[in-house]
């Protein structure tokens, strides 16, 4: 018998497929020697994939003085990271811009909040001094669960966010009440379906309560705590902003305090700013 929310999933029409070679390249991003030559190998069999690396490196931000003329030249010219960016972004399309789910202004926003969000979280959740590529994928899909909400039942979900408004409430107490389960619940399972690595799941199911998000709990953090700036600053990161105490566990688990976080600001504007490229045409 399928569990609720297979059902409820399998309910959308237009469910984009399984990401891949996304969870190819999340698993060679994870090897400590990264093979390049695999990496070429992954990307140069999609022509699609291959036509959008090859334009993101010969852009004005990344261009030299010779265009890149093969995918060889692009990954050594962009580097690993920057590729992983662009396939986690052009799978982030397909799986955000669901048709029928949301249309000109409500896209625009769902991306840039969800950009806003990955970069911030991958910053918060830095290695050393190098962004957290788990983080950014987790914070770019965060939201992926309300995508699916409102390609199933638009008009139900409208009702949630009304009665959340209404009622001054977070509109996860809002779907709960009205699905059975929210949009955490929602997102954290079709990733799993999709057989992207817990690292990533955790977040996505924890983005709004850390209660249980072992082993993942930093990463949540981060996630949760950028979700709470994209929503606090307009999407932009910067200026004052509220919604988290001093104590907050978010912040015992990054290890950081408000302070801190008001240093790493500009290069979270930096950062989204540089990511702007990726956003759908």
């Amino acid at each position: 018998m399928k569990d609720k929310l297979d059902v409820f999933i399998d309910s959308v029409e237009h469910l984009p497929p399984s990401p891949r070679l996304l969870v190819k390249l999340h698993d060679v991003f994870k090897q400590p020697d990264k093979d390049i030559n695999e990496v070429v190998s992954l990307i140069g069999h999609d022509p699609s994939f291959t036509a959008k690396v090859l334009q993101r490196c010969n852009s004005a931000y990344f261009g030299g003085d010779q265009p890149a003329a093969n995918i060889s030249e692009a990954v050594a010219r962009l580097g690993f990271e920057e590729l992983y960016r662009i396939v986690l972004a052009m799978f982030a399309v397909t799986a955000l811009v669901q048709p029928g789910a949301a249309g000109g202004r409500q896209v625009e926003l769902l991306w840039r909040h969800s950009m806003a969000v990955a970069v911030g979280a991958s910053i918060l959740a830095r290695d050393g001094e190098q962004p957290n590529p788990t983080a950014f994928t987790a914070g770019l899909l965060h939201e992926v669960g309300k995508v699916v909400m409102v390609s199933a039942a638009s008009g139900k979900y409208t009702q949630a966010v009304l009665d959340a408004g209404q009622f001054k409430q977070p509109v996860i107490l809002s779907e709960k009440k009205l699905f059975g389960f929210d949009h955490t619940e929602v997102g954290a399972h079709l990733l799993k379906r999709w057989n992207l690595p817990p690292e990533v799941v955790g977040p996505v199911r924890h983005h709004h309560d850390l209660a249980g998000s072992e082993p993942y709990e930093r990463l949540s953090a981060a996630v949760y705590v950028a979700n709470i700036m994209a929503h606090a600053t307009g999407e932009n990161m910067s200026g004052q902003w509220k919604g988290l105490p001093d104590n907050s566990p978010a912040l015992g688990q990054l290890q950081l305090t408000l302070d801190d976080i008001a240093k790493l600001m500009p290069a979270m504007q930096a950062g989204i700013e540089k990511a702007k490229s990726l956003a759908p045409a």
